[in-house]
C-alpha cells in the first residue's frame, strides 16, 4: 500500500519496528545499529528497537509487547514534534499498541487518524492463550479510545463490523476493506524449490502458529497415511515448527508429510502451481470465526481449489464462491475423510473450482481496486 501510494506522488513514512516476526530474531542485516531507516521505492521507513519475540512464549511475548509500547510512543512523539504530516494511517495488527503513536501523532498535529484493523483486540490476547480480567478490561478501553478517535475505521472482514457495533462503534463510521494478495505470490516467474512428491499433494503456505489449528491438520494427516498417494506439505516456519517435526517423527509420517521449511515469497507461485488443493486452516475461537484469513486471497489468485478447516467468516467465502470444501475446525476426522474423498476427484473438477475462486478473487479482492478505496478514504473523496 505504501509503495502504491508513493508511486502516486504521496510522500509515505512508514514507522515499524525492527524486522523479526515470524522467527523471534531480527533479520540478517537488521539489529539496533543497521538499517534503522532506510528509503525504499519512495518510502521512507523508520524502523523501531524492540525485544524480539524469541520463543513466543508468555514472558517473551509481554516484553516484545512492552517494549513495542515505549519505543514506538518515544518515536510517535518524535515525529509528531518534528514531522509534518496530513493524516496517519494504522495498519493494526497485533499488538493493538502500535496505535499509541499513531494517536500522539494525530492530537498534536490535529489531523485525522484512519484505522485499519487486521486482528480485534483485546479478543486476539485471549486466543493467544492471555486470560487475565484486568488485562483485557484495560485493552478494551484502550481500544474504545482508538475508535472514537479514528475518522474510519477500516475492516478486513466483514465480521468485524458485528463486534464493533456490540462495542458501541456507529456503523457509518466502519468501512469494509478486504486484504488483496501480493503479487510476487501470484507472479508466473519459475523459482528454484525442491522436487516435490508425485501423488495428490494437499498443501500449506504460512506460518505455523497456535492459531493456525497445525494441531488438527496433522492428526488429519496421521489419519490419512495408509493412503500413500495423499501427500501432505508444509511450507513455512514459525513457533509451532517444533512441535510439527516431533508429531510427524513420532507417528511414522515421513512417506506422506512433507515441510520445506521458509521460503521467500517470489518463489510460493512455482509451489503453488504443483499442489491439487490448498489447506486453510484456522482455530476455533470466536475472533478467528470473526476473521477473513489473508491465505484465502493468495489461494483464490492462484487460481487453486481450497480445503478450509475453519468455521466462520473464512468458511462463508470458501461456499459462496463454490471454490472448495469445508470442515468444522474441530473435526480432524471429517478433514480426513474429506481430503480421501477428494484426491480421487477428476482434474478438471478440480480446476473448476480454482477457476471459481479466480473469478471471485477479481470481483472482490484485487488490489488496484483496495487501494483505490484507501485513496479516496484518507482524501475525502470516499461516499
Amino acid at each position: 500500500m505504501a509503495f502504491v501510494l508513493a508511486q502516486k506522488g504521496y510522500e509515505v513514512k512508514v514507522l515499524t519496528s525492527i524486522p523479526d516476526y515470524p522467527q523471534g530474531k531480527f533479520y540478517d542485516g537488521y539489529s539496533l545499529f543497521k538499517k534503522r531507516t532506510e528509503k525504499v521505492d519512495g518510502v521512507t521507513i523508520v524502523r523501531v528497537p524492540v525485544i524480539p519475540k524469541g520463543n513466543g512464549k508468555k514472558m517473551r511475548m509481554v516484553l516484545n509487547y512492552m517494549s513495542t509500547v515505549f519505543f514506538f510512543t518515544l518515536y510517535g512523539l518524535y515525529q509528531a514534534l518534528f514531522g509534518r504530516f496530513d493524516c496517519v494511517f494504522v495498519h493494526d495488527t497485533s499488538p493493538a499498541f502500535i496505535i499509541i503513536p499513531a494517536l500522539i501523532v494525530k492530537k498534536i498535529q490535529r489531523i485525522p487518524m484512519y484505522l485499519w484493523i487486521l486482528d480485534m483486540w483485546p479478543e486476539s490476547l485471549v486466543a493467544g492463550g492471555i486470560h487475565s480480567k484486568t488485562i483485557y478490561g484495560m485493552v478494551e478501553r484502550m481500544m474504545g479510545c482508538f475508535y472514537r478517535n479514528s475518522k474510519k475505521i477500516l475492516i478486513s472482514s466483514s465480521g468485524f463490523r458485528r463486534m464493533l457495533t456490540a462495542k458501541g462503534v456507529a456503523d457509518e463510521k466502519v468501512v469494509y476493506l478486504p486484504n488483496w494478495c501480493d503479487e510476487a505470490v501470484i507472479s508466473c516467474s519459475h523459482s528454484e524449490i525442491p522436487e516435490l512428491p508425485e501423488g495428490f499433494k494437499i498443501m500449506f503456505a504460512g506460518n505455523y502458529g497456535e492459531a493456525q489449528n497445525l494441531t488438527n491438520v496433522f492428526k488429519a494427516a496421521k489419519m490419512t497415511r495408509e493412503h500413500k498417494h495423499i501427500q501432505w506439505l508444509f511450507v513455512g516456519d514459525g513457533r509451532k515448527k517444533r512441535w510439527a517435526d516431533q508429531f510427524v517423527s513420532e507417528n511414522d509420517l515421513a512417506d506422506t508429510v512433507h515441510q520445506y521449511g521458509r521460503y521467500p515469497i517470489e518463489t510460493m507461485s512455482s509451489f503453488f502451481e504443483q499442489a491439487d488443493i490448498m489447506l486453510l486452516p484456522l482455530c476455533n475461537q470466536l475472533v478467528f470465526n470473526m476473521t477473513l484469513p489473508a491465505k484465502i486471497q493468495a489461494y483464490m489468485a492462484i487460481g487453486k481449489p481450497i480445503m478450509g478447516i475453519i468455521n466462520g467468516e473464512g468458511a462463508d467465502v470458501i461456499r459462496k464462491s463454490e471454490c472448495g470444501w469445508c470442515v468444522d475446525a474441530d473435526d480432524y476426522e471429517d478433514l480426513a475423510r474429506k481430503v480421501i474423498e477428494i484426491s480421487s476427484m477428476s482434474r478438471e473438477e478440480l480446476a473448476r473450482l480454482g477457476a471459481n475462486g479466480h473469478e471471485y478473487y477479481k470481483k472482490n479482492f484485487t488490489k488496484d481496486s483496495c487501494i483505490g478505496r484507501i485513496e479516496r478514504i484518507i482524501t475525502d473523496k470516499d461516499v
